[in-house]
């Protein structure tokens, strides 16, 4: 069988680690070496890490002294041994054949492929399912367009890479951190390997986004500063990308960090994100997705009683007794069909030795 190396970073993961580790050492694929490295917990991580490695051989732990995650990541790729890499956050989960249809996926996808991508869902602190979009992005080939216009890939849990595209690039860029710049990385590796190598889709939902309110992700103004050096660097390196392109990935990010910060602060602090992803991308607002949103928080803030029909899938139920396979597909409409039309036919040049 093929080896495949999971990357878990890990730092003060005590909560999570072990329902984490679980997910990885149940896939149906089971030529795994799972690599967490402890980027200098200072809770119980390490020690459940061991008790994990004691009962099965595949897990082995690293330790070193808090540098952050991309350097996490690239201390366990260092020592990655299988020919394709699956990075795993230390509180995401994923589901049992995750691992298996990627790989015969990208196998299938032949040499020109170096990354499959799946769905997630996000899931909350008890790891039942809260949300799940309804448009499904369905990129392959050449996609650094598409990856300008939004981290489709969704987050660090979900890839399979061919480790010698990740070595190639080298890595996960430590640098955002050292800039108080923590967010984009995965975003940032994403985009380099799409200049270098296709994308291709294992279309089913397999992981488990862990929202969680303590989350790097939730760090709204590191996300802002982040994204803002990630998209300054795409737009340096491709200069011929249409300026439209990256007024909609603004109005992305503006968007997501409205919904991010949904119950974290007060309606005055969000509100301007809203308004100003509106003014950058109006058509923001005939998504059905976007009316859904809006339906609901007016009931949460205003108390306003609406009808809303149930969403087309199993929220409220555990991520265990997910169905991959339960597509249930929603148009975003005309619009937006129509973009990612444009930016799926937007070739960009591939690096040198790609």
């Amino acid at each position: 069988m093929t080896l495949v190396s999971v990357l878990i970073p890990a730092y003060n993961a005590a909560k999570t680690i072990g329902e984490t580790l679980a997910s990885a050492t149940a896939q149906s694929h089971r030529e795994l070496e799972i690599i967490v490295v402890d980027d200098g917990s200072t809770d119980a991580t390490a020690d459940i890490v061991r008790r994990a490695a004691s009962e099965d051989l595949r897990i082995m732990l690293l330790q070193q002294d808090n540098a952050g995650v991309a350097a996490a990541r690239n201390s366990a790729l260092a020592r990655a041994r299988g020919a394709y890499v699956a990075p795993l956050d230390a509180d995401d989960l994923w589901h049992t054949g995750k691992i298996a249809r990627q790989l015969r996926c990208l196998l299938q996808a032949g040499d020109k492929a170096g990354l499959v991508y799946c769905w997630s869902v996000d899931i909350d602190d008890a790891s039942i399912i809260t949300e799940r979009r309804l448009d499904l992005d369905r990129f392959e080939g050449d996609v650094y367009a598409a990856l300008v216009l939004t981290n489709f890939v969704g987050n660090a849990s979900v890839p399979l890479i061919r480790k010698s595209e990740l070595e190639a690039i080298g890595g996960w860029d430590p640098d955002l951190r050292r800039r108080q710049a923590q967010g984009c990385e995965d975003w940032q590796t994403y985009l380099r390997l799409a200049e270098r190598t296709d994308y291709a889709l294992e279309p089913a939902f397999l992981v488990g986004y862990r929202q969680a309110a303590q989350a790097m992700s939730r760090q709204v103004a590191s996300m802002q500063r982040s994204y803002d050096l990630v998209l300054a660097e795409a737009r340096a390196r491709h200069p011929d990308l249409p300026p439209e392109l990256f007024r909609w990935s603004a109005a992305a990010f503006d968007f997501y960090a409205f919904e991010l910060l949904k119950g974290l602060t007060s309606r005055s602090r969000r509100l301007p994100y809203l308004l100003r992803g509106i003014l950058r991308d109006p058509s923001w607002l005939t998504r059905p997705s976007t009316h859904r949103k809006l339906r609901h928080w007016l009931k949460r803030s205003f108390a306003y009683k609406t009808q809303s029909k149930p969403p087309p899938f199993p929220i409220g139920q555990p991520f265990s007794v997910l169905s991959p396979d339960d597509h249930r597909d929603v148009s975003e409409g005309a619009a937006i069909s129509a973009r990612r039309s444009l930016v799926a036919n937007l070739p960009v040049r591939r690096q040198a030795g790609a």
